[in-house]
């Protein structure tokens, strides 16, 4: 009777300290949330508009309504310095060597900009440098700019890595990009190693997006963080080229484009000089303006200091080309459902009674389709010292299909937060499923990666592969339906009559009761030494 007794006396206890977390989460709400963040009156979202100060009100009171306390300081925004940036690039551009000149076109053939708050910045008569697929890997025993001087000179570079191209699994990561694979890091490395200009030669495949993603001839503008780089650098022509008028460049200075193709794949590989030069003159206007990221803050009971770090961009497209007759880009994907998830954790953290042991952070960046500005401002100016932040979750894209028996994880392998989703997964009866496309480096296309450059683990992952009632592959057929059709189109809608959250409430139900786990320890994941991002915990 005393054995009965205790186990009885021990059974309550557990009832007591581990809470039901998955009734915490109100789906309700969830679908709330979306529907006014993805509504025609919030007029998609895009900073600097009345849609940022109509987000920025709605998620200012849900968070004072959570019970979340202000982020920064006394105040729930972080100001972000943003500067908008409109090129005039050349319409057209010469080639020339000793025996001749090769012209190409703005837009058909080339695209270039210049990232400088400078009113013109111009290349003049730059040598073309070789330079394979412009990286600087150290773990890797790779650098393709060994031995040159790049000063006033212009490179040429491949988009995506050497394993791509390859189909090796033992060169970087095989078919998988790796951050090196990037075209913002290319134009940072480039930067870096004094070149004047970059170019990118834009391949579809290897790059995960076709040539009019990348080709700025029709609307030349950008934003920017607006920081000291902006008139800094020395890297002031960043640029595409296409694939056909990169052979006929090669073709023109005697070189075979597919033949420095393979050698640039080839360990050991040297910047080549391509023998040619061009000039052009590029010419900025800009406005300096500030956009904000909105952040609530609960506050750890024993290791304040300590944090975990859910984030959800709350920007998208805005207003623009009509497609169909409908011309606002609502985001109820991308990234309306997103911020509900994250808004719905929140809440579920609250309604616990008690503070975790650690605090936590609810951050909604601001300009994450411009380039990760946003979060990339944040973690310049954290509220939690990144050595001391144990792991950000950040959610992005999500597809309303319904329930899934997997957990997609994009950027698999790179820290124990794998080990820790697995765990609560299988709680759940679903698997840990790789990324279907790891070549278009998504992993590197959210705001998850600027915290992972300032070394802290992060997971990328959602239902995504197989959908319970349609199994994998009619799955995969919707996910490409959804990129093609969908994603960044006025065609991104949540409507209830057609459209399932079963899917995103499970997963939110995971994503808290993995933060809860992690919130309530003392231990800090530690990152996989194969991870280019690899740093000691």
């Amino acid at each position: 009777m005393k054995n009965l007794y205790l186990i009885l006396l021990l059974g309550i206890f557990s009832c007591i300290s581990s809470p039901n977390l998955d009734k915490l989460i109100d789906a309700k709400q969830i679908e709330q949330d979306i529907l006014v963040l993805a509504s025609d009156s919030l007029q998609g979202r895009a900073p600097l508009s009345v849609g940022e100060q109509k987000t920025l009100a709605y998620l200012e009171e849900r968070m004072i309504g959570i019970g979340l306390d202000p982020a920064f300081g006394d105040s729930y925004l972080q100001e972000v310095p943003l500067a908008e940036i409109t090129s005039a690039a050349p319409k057209q551009i010469e080639f020339s060597i000793a025996g001749g000149r090769l012209s190409m076109a703005d837009g058909e053939d080339y695209t270039l900009w210049s990232p400088l708050l400078k009113d013109e910045f111009t290349l003049n008569q730059s040598e073309l440098v070789f330079a394979g697929f412009g990286i600087d890997a150290p773990e890797y025993s790779w650098n393709d700019f060994e031995g040159i001087n790049l000063a006033g000179k212009t490179v040429v570079v491949l988009v995506n890595d050497p394993g791509f191209h390859t189909g090796d699994t033992d060169l970087f990561n095989g078919n998988a990009m790796t951050f090196y694979g990037r075209w913002p890091y290319k134009f940072d490395v480039a930067n870096r190693f004094g070149a004047a200009g970059c170019i990118i030669v834009h391949e579809e495949a290897a790059a995960g997006y076709p040539w009019s993603v990348v080709d700025r001839s029709g609307n030349n503008t950008e934003y920017y963080l607006n920081n000291e780089a902006l008139t800094t650098n020395v890297c002031g022509a960043n640029g595409w080229i296409t694939r056909e008028a990169a052979s006929n460049l090669f073709e023109f200075c005697g070189l075979n484009y597919e033949e420095m193709k393979r050698k640039a794949t080839v360990p050991g590989f040297k910047p080549i000089p391509m023998g040619a030069k061009f000039s052009a003159t590029i010419r900025n206007t800009w406005i300096e303006s500030s956009s904000y990221n909105v952040g609530g803050v609960i506050k750890g009971s024993e290791r304040p200091e300590e944090a975990l770090v859910y984030t959800a961009h709350w920007d998208h497209l805005g207003i623009g080309v009509p497609v169909d007759g409908d011309s606002i880009y609502n985001g109820a994907s991308d990234n309306a459902a997103a911020i509900a998830w994250m808004l719905a954790i929140a809440d579920g953290f609250t309604k616990l009674g008690s503070a975790p042991e650690r605090s936590i952070l609810f951050l909604s960046p601001t300009a994450e389709e411009a380039g990760l500005i946003g979060s990339q401002h944040y973690v310049n100016n954290p509220v939690f010292e990144h050595s001391k932040t144990a792991a950000c979750f950040n959610s992005d894209v999500i597809l309303f299909l319904g329930r899934f028996k997997d957990v997609t994880v994009t950027g698999l392998g790179h820290s124990e937060l794998d080990e820790y989703l697995a765990e609560e997964a299988a709680k759940q009866g679903r698997y840990i499923a790789e990324d279907p496309n790891p070549e278009n480096g998504m992993f590197f296309r959210s705001d998850q990666l600027p915290f992972l450059r300032v070394g802290v683990p992060a997971l990328f992952a959602k239902g995504y592969t197989h959908q319970v009632e349609m199994g994998k592959e009619e799955t995969l057929k919707a996910v490409e339906k959804y990129w093609r059709v969908t994603y960044h189109k006025p065609s991104d809608h949540y409507i209830p009559e057609e459209h399932s959250l079963e899917g995103l409430v499970e997963d939110t139900k995971l994503f808290f009761r993995l933060g809860h786990k992690l919130a309530n320890e003392s231990y800090f994941p530690k990152w996989s030494k194969t991870s280019e991002f690899y740093v000691e915990r």
